[in-house]
């Protein structure tokens, strides 16, 4: 009984270390309504077949604006976004986990963002006007 007691400690324990935000997190993977592409293996998979031709300017692009974002979670609840093509963003983060979701606070705005954690990736989600932005990330 004790050992099934432990293994279940284990386990508990494994998986909330799993699903800890604190660290950085580099962008891997980008989806919309039109289309996902994940940078690690080079795959773009358009929803919308008549946007197929836009491939390599969307490959370009993103190199550029959303794959070189990072964002650092401390433990204490501040974030900083780090893009190379502007300053860093910096605030405060709170996680509503009975809601998944990611609040992020800084000088200029307030935005409550879906999240999850599949196979020890961070996945956080957009409301757009028109449709949503979804980022895939990894630790690193």
């Amino acid at each position: 009984m004790r050992k099934i007691f432990l293994l279940i400690i284990a386990i508990l324990g494994f998986n909330c270390q799993s699903q800890d935000i604190k660290g950085s997190w580099k962008v891997i993977s980008y989806e919309d309504e039109i289309a996902y592409y994940n940078k690690i293996t080079d795959s773009i998979s358009y929803k919308d077949s008549s946007r197929k031709n836009e491939a390599d300017n969307f490959k370009k692009m993103s190199d550029l604006l959303i794959f070189p974002i990072t964002y650092v979670f401390d433990d204490k609840g501040n974030f900083t976004m780090n893009f190379p093509m502007m300053d860093s963003i910096k605030g405060k983060y709170q996680l509503d986990k009975f809601n998944n979701k990611l609040i992020l606070i800084d000088e200029e705005k307030k935005d409550e963002l879906k999240y999850s954690f599949i196979n020890e990736l961070l996945f956080i989600e957009m409301e757009m006007e028109n449709g949503f932005i979804k980022l895939g990330f990894k630790r690193s």
